[in-house]
C-alpha cells in the first residue's frame, strides 16, 4: 500500500471490531484564511454523516482542538450531548497565540466543552492561560506494548539491512522546522570528532528534506547521517529496537508518542526539554534532557548516552506506567463522569 494514500494516514492495525472509522476529507488551500474557515466545513461534513446514518451519540470526544474541537462543539450544541476535547500540542501551545482571533476561537472551543484533556502538564498550563472555565485532565498518550517491546537488536538490524558495527542514533519525526533536525545534524557534526563509530538515522518526510540533505553534504556527513524517508508504521518497532539510543531534538512538543514507544522498547530517550518530556523522563535512568535549540548541549548528552551502561529493565518498568491498557482505564473513568 502506498505511504501517501488516504487510508495510509489512518492507523487501522489493532482496531477493535466495535469501532467504526469514517474518513472525512476536506479540500482547502493551506493559507490562514482558508484554514480558519475549515472548522465549519469539517462540522458540516460530519453532520451530514451523523444525519445520514441516524447516529445518536451519548458523548463526543474531539481529538485536536482545530478543526475537530470546533466540529465537536457545534455537534454538542445541536445534539445536546457532553463534549470532551483533547489538545495534543500545536493546537494549545502555538495556534491560540498566533493572533487575537485564533485565541478567541480556541478559547471558545475549550469553554464549550465539558472537559479538556491534555497530554502533559505544560499543555494544561497553556489551556489555563486561555482563561478556560472547564476542568482540565492530564492524560499522556502512552504506547501499545503489544507492538513496542524489546526485540533482538542484531536481528532487527539484519531485517532492515543496517550495519552491525555502528552505534546507531535514531530520530523519528516530520522534516519540519519544529522537529529541530538541523540542530541534530550539527550535534552529530560535533560528535563525529569524539566518536567515529556512529550512524544517525532520521525517519520522516517533510518540506525541509532538501535543505537538510544539503546541510548534511555541506558538513561532510553523508556517511554519518541518513535521511531514510517515511516508513510504514508497522516497521517502527524494528527501527527503534535496531538503535542504541533515541534522540528527539524538537523545538516544541506536546508529549511525543515516540518517547513512550522508545521507552517501551527499552531504549534510552535523549531529548530537548520541551513539552511534557521532563514529566516523563524524571530520572537519568530513563534518558537525558538537554536545552532546546542548543546543538552543543545536545551533542554532549548524546555522547554521554552512548558511553554509559543503561539498565533496560528500569526503562521498561517505567514505560509500563504509560501502557495503553492503563491509559484506557484512566480515559474510561473520565468518560463515566460525563455520560
Amino acid at each position: 500500500m502506498s505511504l501517501f494514500t488516504k487510508r495510509s494516514l489512518i492507523e487501522y492495525s489493532g482496531k477493535p471490531e466495535n469501532v467504526s472509522v469514517m474518513a472525512v476529507p476536506a479540500f482547502f488551500i493551506p493559507i490562514d484564511r482558508q484554514y480558519s474557515q475549515l472548522g465549519q466545513k469539517h462540522y458540516q461534513k460530519i453532520l451530514k454523516i451523523v444525519e445520514e446514518r441516524k447516529l445518536q451519540p451519548d458523548l463526543i470526544h474531539s481529538h485536536f482542538l482545530w478543526t475537530s474541537g470546533y466540529a465537536g462543539a457545534r455537534l454538542k450544541e445541536r445534539l445536546q450531548v457532553p463534549l470532551i476535547v483533547s489538545g495534543y500540542g500545536y493546537d494549545l501551545y502555538d495556534l491560540p497565540f498566533k493572533s487575537p482571533a485564533w485565541k478567541e476561537r480556541i478559547r471558545c472551543i475549550l469553554n464549550d466543552s465539558d472537559c479538556i484533556i491534555t497530554v502533559s502538564g505544560s499543555l494544561a498550563e497553556c489551556a489555563k492561560r486561555l482563561e478556560v472555565n472547564r476542568p482540565v485532565e492530564v492524560l499522556p498518550t502512552g504506547y501499545d506494548s503489544k507492538r513496542f517491546y524489546p526485540r533482538n537488536r542484531e536481528a532487527c538490524r539484519r531485517r532492515l539491512d543496517l550495519p552491525l558495527n555502528k552505534r546507531i542514533i535514531l530520530s523519528i519525526g516530520s522534516l519540519v522546522k519544529v522537529k529541530g533536525h538541523m540542530n541534530l545534524i550539527h550535534a552529530i557534526g560535533e560528535l563525529e570528532g569524539r566518536a567515529k563509530d556512529i550512524l544517525c538515522i532520521i525517519l520522516g518526510e517533510g518540506n525541509l528534506r532538501n535543505e537538510l540533505q544539503k546541510e548534511i553534504k555541506r558538513c561532510g556527513l553523508e556517511k554519518v547521517v541518513w535521511l531514510v524517508g517515511r516508513k510504514p508504521r508497522e516497521e517502527l518497532p524494528l527501527w527503534i529496537n535496531a538503535c542504541d539510543i533515541f534522540v528527539l531534538a524538537s523545538l516544541n512538543e506536546g508529549n511525543p508518542t515516540v518517547m513512550f514507544e522508545a521507552l517501551g522498547c527499552g531504549i534510552p530517550f535523549i531529548s530537548t526539554n520541551v513539552g511534557g518530556v521532563s514529566e516523563i523522563i524524571t530520572s537519568n535512568e530513563y534518558g537525558l534532557i538537554c536545552q532546546s535549540n542548543d546543538s552543543t548541549d545536545l551533542c554532549n548528552r548524546i555522547f554521554e548516552a552512548l558511553n554509559r551502561e543503561w539498565n533496560r529493565d528500569a526503562i521498561l518498568n517505567h514505560a509500563l506506567d504509560y501502557e495503553w491498557n492503563k491509559q484506557k482505564e484512566n480515559l474510561m473513568e473520565i468518560y463515566k463522569r460525563y455520560m
